[in-house]
């Protein structure tokens, strides 16, 4: 009969959570903010150039729908340094709101001039929590509308359909 061996390997992150020095976490969560703060503009700057492109993307009668979305996702990208993510979650609703219209291959423009209006009062203002969950609210609503705007277009067109078959 075979003896079994056993081995017992301590894992190397066991090791050097025991050896003194090193950095507490508090410390380095604080030096991680310094870092964050010390581009935070940069970031700022990154979303003042996608909120600008979207803009004068939407002042072009037939633009590119995918050009849109694109910069909404740098948006997206950009917030990711922001405490608040209100204009983040207002950038992921446009978003919502073009993969819902992809769909159904129609947007109504003024949804999505309502969201860049309100990604506008989003981004460096002063709104509190309030207004900021009050606007987001309203974004939800102005999905859910073109939702039910494109189900009823939908239906119409199917009636229409049926109707001319016979």
């Amino acid at each position: 009969m075979s003896v079994v061996k056993k081995y017992h390997v301590k894992p190397r992150l066991a090791s050097m959570i025991q050896k003194s020095g090193g950095l507490h976490v508090g410390e380095a969560l604080k030096r991680g903010q310094g870092v964050i703060d010390g581009h935070r503009e940069e970031f700022l700057s990154e979303i003042d150039a996608a909120m600008a492109a979207m803009d004068a993307l939407a002042a072009q009668p037939g633009y590119d729908i995918e050009e849109m979305y694109k910069a909404s996702t740098r948006v997206i990208s950009a917030c990711a340094v922001l405490t608040d993510d209100s204009l983040a979650q207002a950038s992921r609703s446009l978003c919502d709101l073009i993969d819902r219209a992809s769909e159904t291959g129609r947007i109504n423009p003024m949804s999505v001039k309502v969201h860049l209006g309100s990604m506008r009062l989003l981004h460096r203002s002063e709104a509190g929590p309030e207004e900021r969950a009050l606007i987001l609210q309203g974004l939800t609503q102005v999905v859910e509308k073109q939702d039910r705007q494109a189900a009823a277009a939908a239906a119409a067109q199917i009636k229409a359909d049926a109707g001319s078959d016979s």
